[in-house]
């Protein structure tokens, strides 16, 4: 069925009222699927949103399309987020100043928390994920030099880390005590006073 002249083409870009019902679709997916996460659906996101099902489909023709751009979303934030740890003029404070930004951002954006715990490769944007991963890992080197974090710790190592962090978010959700508690033993762990050699290293 061809698109119908209100729908968004590769050739026109969308009409500002066409613009502003995404904006406002998406808006409504991430409160939604924050608050309920992934097994949130089209119809609970059309509610929110005050529009009808086929307003959402329009512009998002399935649940998983919407959902992928909630994730970009997130990891746009989180990007914003390592941008500003990696200007800090201190490696050691920003490198623990983002952990905790991240493991508040998994809190605010539940569905992103689920994914990051249930998948180390997901249906975002690659660009996205490689952006981040290489400023983490930078961030990373930059605590290592600066002697905050122990030298035997890989980016690989901080990816799993985080998606543990994720895994923490997604079943306390926003309690803030029980995740700033474990995001605390995780950086003790990072720690070089206290570490012991690493297996398999």
């Amino acid at each position: 069925m061809p698109p119908r002249r209100s729908e968004v083409t590769e050739d026109r870009p969308l009409r500002a009222d066409a613009q502003r019902n995404r904006r406002r679709v998406l808006e409504a997916a991430e409160t939604v699927f924050s608050r309920s996460g992934n097994g949130a659906t089209i119809e609970d996101v059309a509610k929110h949103a005050g529009v009808g099902v086929g307003t959402v489909c329009r512009h998002f023709p399935t649940k998983q399309a919407l959902l992928d751009e909630v994730l970009n979303e997130g990891y746009r934030e989180l990007i914003v987020a390592i941008d500003a740890a990696l200007e800090a003029e201190e490696p050691a404070a920003a490198f623990d100043w983002y952990v905790h930004q991240f493991a508040a951002h998994q809190a605010r954006r539940r569905a992103l928390a689920e994914q990051m715990a249930s998948e180390l490769t997901m249906t975002v944007d690659a660009e996205l994920q490689r952006d981040l991963r290489t400023k983490t890992a930078t961030l990373l080197e930059r605590a290592q030099t600066a002697g905050a974090i122990r030298t035997d710790i890989s980016p690989a190592d901080t990816s799993m880390l985080f998606a543990g962090i994720a895994q923490i978010t997604a079943i306390v959700g926003g309690d803030q005590a029980v995740r700033d508690r474990y995001v605390a033993v995780l950086l003790d762990g990072l720690r070089p006073a206290a570490a012991n050699a690493l297996p398999g290293k």
